[in-house]
């Protein structure tokens, strides 16, 4: 495991190939981190997970925990559960319920968890940062016990707007732009994130579950609930495009550091305008593995 300083912020490395993971994990980002965590919350009105796990649960799994909030607030909403979170790096708190674990480790490598043995799997905005999803979805399904949950979540890199107001030519749809045009050079693109059904249903699931939801950037709804999430998505992109611009800009498309921040700059500034009616589409994947034929009788 290791660190490198680039930009003005920490950026985690791979475990096995020494190929640098694309977001850094500094306190901002961390926060940053934290806020999307409340703006699901909100979305999913206060649950923590789409899928229709009961309170009986007992192993859990958080891949890509980041902070470990989500980690964190599952152990106090299942307190009978063990919860186990991984990340690349260990930026978790070290005061936490006892029923919480954290690892380091890279969740594109192979999987060392003992084959069914979760009853629930939670991935979520692991987009950009996974090549091979139907790797990790496969392994996913591999430790899942039968009849237990995988539950997915993941936005679509891009904003969009249904009356016209993101305009093309903006420096918020060309910051965007951008960061995907980045991501495929680099092999991590985000695309993927309107797609996993077919990972999920390779992997072995019977079934996929798939819903797509709209977030707003900014406060322009008229929706309390939408403006409540619009607010605290604006203050997560504050430092969201620092993050994603300087790193995706700088190292991958060979932007200067002077344009990079000219760019970003546009960017945030737009993203605060009432004018822009902005927003992104999250999509959450929920399936269940299948029982065992001797479980059925």
């Amino acid at each position: 495991m290791g660190e490198d300083h680039e930009s003005g912020a920490w950026y985690p490395m791979r475990l096995t190939s020494r190929r640098k993971y694309l977001m850094p994990n500094d306190e901002p980002e961390q926060e940053r981190l934290d806020l999307l965590h409340h703006i699901y919350l909100l979305l999913l009105d206060g649950k923590l997970a789409r899928a229709p796990i009961g309170d009986d649960i007992q192993r859990i799994l958080d891949i890509g925990t980041g902070t470990g909030i989500w980690a964190i607030d599952a152990a106090e909403t299942y307190p009978s559960s063990q919860v186990i979170g991984t990340d690349l790096s260990p930026i978790q708190p070290s005061w936490v319920p006892p029923n919480v674990s954290f690892q380091i480790d890279d969740a594109e490598s192979d999987w060392t968890f003992a084959r069914d043995s979760f009853d629930l799997i939670h991935i979520r905005n692991l987009n950009g940062g996974i090549k091979d999803w139907g790797k990790l979805i496969k392994q996913s399904f591999d430790a899942l016990k039968p009849g237990g949950w995988l539950d997915v979540t993941e936005y679509e890199m891009r904003l969009k707007s249904d009356d016209g107001t993101l305009r093309v030519e903006s420096n918020l749809f060309r910051y965007y732009d951008l960061v995907n045009q980045a991501a495929d050079k680099s092999g991590q693109e985000f695309k993927v994130a309107a797609s996993l059904d077919k990972f999920i249903l390779d992997a072995g699931f019977d079934k996929v579950n798939h819903e797509e939801m709209k977030i707003s950037l900014g406060t322009w709804a008229a929706d309390k609930k939408q403006k409540d999430m619009g607010a605290f998505t604006l203050l997560a992109v504050e430092h969201g495009y620092e993050s994603f611009g300087m790193a995706f800009f700088t190292r991958i498309l060979g932007m200067e550091v002077l344009e990079a921040k000219e760019l970003i700059a546009g960017a945030k500034k737009e993203s605060r305008s009432k004018k822009i009616h902005s927003y992104a589409t999250h999509h959450l994947y929920y399936a269940q593995k299948p029982f065992k034929k001797s479980d059925l009788k």
